[in-house]
């Protein structure tokens, strides 16, 4: 029987986070957007996993996805859409309203 090797691994806590939904690269950088149970982003560097910046005041409801190809969007439950302005790291669009029955 072998015993298990272990590797070393970065920790950093992400204050006010207390856990990871997901995990997604930023298109246009070295950076990984974290999804918490939280209306805002942390956008944190790939290398170190130091919070550098947030995407910040686009949803009132916790965020339930993100899609970042190109551009990224996020949707929470407060029924909103957003396309985030990555320079700005504040909302560029925001499309909000309840969907209908379409049948």
């Amino acid at each position: 029987m072998s015993i298990p090797t272990a590797y070393a691994t970065l920790s950093n806590a992400t204050p006010g986070r207390p856990y990871i939904l997901s995990i997604t690269p930023l298109p246009s950088s070295s950076h990984l957007i974290l999804r918490h149970p939280s209306s805002d982003l942390t956008i944190v560097d790939n290398q170190t996993l130091q919070a550098v910046d947030k995407f910040a005041g686009g949803h009132d409801g916790n965020v339930m996805d993100i899609k970042a190809d190109g551009a990224v969007w996020s949707g929470a439950k407060d029924a909103a859409v957003v396309r985030w302005d990555e320079r700005s790291r504040r909302p560029a669009t925001k499309l909000k309203g309840a969907c209908s029955d379409l049948t």
